[in-house]
């Protein structure tokens, strides 16, 4: 029975030390572009969008749209664009009607 609280407890801690990550990461990502560090910003980001975060998919999309921190590539932009609208970002969703 000890055992398997601990198991618990551990796994408990574990997701709620995930769950932080994810902003601190989007934060840090959003601080970087807004300085001007496309690069880093990119590199912040491209983990939290392939883990399904619409905010950094859409950002990521953004950033290979228009070449900021990255070669622009408009076609994997759309795909990331397009992969944070399914989620209902409107944003993404405003952002792809624009286009």
């Amino acid at each position: 029975m000890f055992k398997m609280l601990c198991v618990i407890s551990l796994c408990i801690f574990l997701q709620s030390c995930a769950v932080q990550r994810i902003p601190q990461e989007l934060q840090r990502g959003k601080v970087s572009f807004a300085a001007g560090d496309f690069r880093q910003s990119f590199k912040d980001l491209l983990p939290l969008a392939s883990e399904n975060n619409p905010d950094a998919e859409y950002a990521v999309g953004y950033m290979y749209y228009y070449g900021y921190g990255v070669s622009r590539d408009q076609d994997a932009g759309l795909f990331w664009m397009r992969k944070a609208a399914a989620q209902h970002f409107a944003p993404a969703i405003k952002a792809l009607s624009m286009l």
